[in-house]
């Protein structure tokens, strides 16, 4: 039997509920133990969540022998290594390290003062075996042995009809190794369910049931929500009536943006295009444009979209849709290159299908006269000043031809205009606010 394309089993050596841990070898030929989860129940992932742990606290403490593990997998493969016995320090620190997780000594085997593999099933003969000692010294240290058992007994007895009481730590956006780290010793038995949040990292808790400060005897259960920070797509929504979509709309975590209605064969308020499509990766809150269905035909094939205030690309997107021919004009501004700042024929005017929509666009606010026989260049270099924040601005040249516009938009403090114009004869610049001359100069 080959697992994951990379294992052929030798021996399955044990087998309880979701684990399987197995003799294996990979395709180099290293042979080693697999411990493999079959994970379908969110048992079964609390289960290997709480393994996975476990490793990577041995190998933060550098107690660990090498660990093969596959991202994405519910797996570990740990290299065939000889066994042996580990001093005392380093089997305290190991035991120290797997407790809080529910490991112990039976569960794992050493190599070189390290953890040469860890199982969640204890394995039967895998370890070292005792060396005997001599039959003078059997009695002394059995003797000490019963006692140390019995007052562990009574000890453990005492514990299981009067848990200690500890204090829930406060676990909410910390990595699961810090909120397992927190947990040590504390007794308190942990369930982890899933969660989604793109905004936030993998594996980050979410929420915690209950809550941070709660005083709970060991023993019992703290529920840990822990972010997977899936893409959420935006929902297929054509057809469906327009209550429906933003309730769909609700539920993924989008917000309901502009609606759009045109006439057509399609049921009232039924969707007939999204801004994003279905399918779209987008994050939370973001807001998806709807067009759908006004009714049947009437006198007009169609109805012109509000278009205002969307982007270019945007705005192309509804007329496209509406069956609408767009006519794009681009005129220099403050507002964002690519904003729609007007349109024409208005929003919910009848048309027939086909005809032309003109929009009105943002671009960079800079403009060249046309050249003119026998005229000078003359340069602008204008920064707004505070006043002109929030009111229309006009910026014009004033030549023998008369007064020509260079810009006109809304006004921002400290934006700079500047270019290059060919005047006749004398020519001054000149500075409205609000329709208001405000500043004449000379070039």
């Amino acid at each position: 039997m080959l697992l994951d394309e990379r294992y052929r089993v030798v021996e399955l050596m044990a087998e309880e509920g979701p684990v399987r841990v197995y003799r294996a070898e990979d395709l180099e030929g290293t042979r080693g133990l697999l411990v493999w989860y079959e994970v379908h129940t969110p048992e079964a992932r609390e289960a290997f969540y709480r393994y996975r742990g476990a490793l990577k606290r041995l190998e933060e403490l550098g107690l660990s022998a090498l660990v093969s593990a596959k991202p994405g997998r519910y797996y570990a493969f740990f290299p065939e290594k000889p066994l042996s016995r580990p001093s005392l320090e380093v089997r305290r620190r190991v035991l120290e390290a797997l407790a809080p997780f529910g490991f112990s000594e039976r569960h794992l085997g050493f190599s070189e003062n390290q953890v040469a593999y860890l199982t969640p099933l204890p394995l039967k003969g895998s370890g070292p075996r005792p060396r005997r000692s001599l039959a003078w010294a059997r009695v002394a240290p059995g003797a000490v042995l019963l006692l140390a058992g019995v007052y562990l007994l009574l000890a453990g007895f005492a514990r299981y009809l009067n848990p200690p009481e500890v204090s829930v730590p406060d676990l909410v956006g910390k990595s699961v190794l810090e909120a397992y780290t927190l947990l040590k010793d504390t007794g308190l038995n942990v369930e982890v369910r899933e969660g989604n949040d793109p905004e936030k990292p993998k594996d980050l808790v979410l929420a915690q049931d209950p809550p941070p400060g709660t005083r709970l005897k060991a023993g019992r259960t703290l529920v840990l929500v822990l972010n997977q920070a899936l893409p959420t797509p935006v929902p297929d929504l054509l057809g469906k009536p327009l209550e429906v979509a933003q309730g769909l709309l609700e539920e993924a975590g989008f917000a309901l943006g502009r609606v759009s209605r045109v006439e057509s064969p399609a049921p009232v308020n039924s969707v007939l295009a999204s801004l994003p499509s279905p399918g779209s990766p987008a994050k939370k809150g973001q807001a998806v444009h709807l067009l759908v269905s006004q009714g049947p035909k009437g006198m007009a094939d169609t109805q012109v979209p509000d278009l205002r205030g969307l982007t270019k690309d945007q705005a192309l997107f509804l007329l496209n849709a509406a069956g609408l021919q767009a006519e794009v004009e681009e005129v220099p501004s403050g507002a964002p290159s690519g904003l729609v700042l007007a349109q024409s024929p208005p929003a919910w005017t009848p048309l027939a299908s086909g005809s032309g929509v003109r929009i009105t666009v943002s671009v960079q606010p800079e403009v060249r006269l046309p050249p003119a026989p026998q005229g000078r260049t003359v340069a602008l270099s204008l920064t707004l000043p505070p006043e002109a924040e929030g009111r229309t601005v006009r910026v014009t040249l004033v030549d023998a031809r008369g007064e020509h516009v260079l810009y006109e938009g809304e006004g921002q403090a400290g934006l700079p205009i500047s270019g290059t114009y060919t005047a006749l004869g004398e020519a001054r610049f000149r500075l409205y606010l609000d329709g208001a001359l405000y500043q004449e100069w000379s070039p």
